[in-house]
């Protein structure tokens, strides 16, 4: 498995702030994974090619470079590492 990580933010978003310190957490937990950041302003041929749509922010979960999961909106840290557990 090689698992890849992709955030899509904006410093804009409330939720996307929020969300910082728990996507911090998550990558101590899960330490094995590839994470790349990527901004909704600043990158907008990514957002268009990941579909990115209006809600922030979104980890899109990559398995061996093919889309497994989505996760949108705030989330707590519990919930994204029951979705990231299932790819350890």
């Amino acid at each position: 498995m090689d698992i890849k990580i992709v955030r899509i933010s904006a410093v804009w978003c409330p939720a996307c702030l929020i969300m910082h310190s728990r996507y911090e957490e998550i990558k101590k937990l899960f330490p094995k994974f590839e994470y790349i950041d990527y901004d909704f302003d600043l990158d907008e041929d990514i957002i268009e090619k990941y579909n990115v749509g209006t809600t922030l922010p979104v980890l899109i979960i990559f398995d061996n470079d093919k889309e497994v999961n989505r996760i949108i909106g705030e989330k707590t840290v519990e919930q994204i590492g029951q979705v990231l557990g299932e790819y350890k």
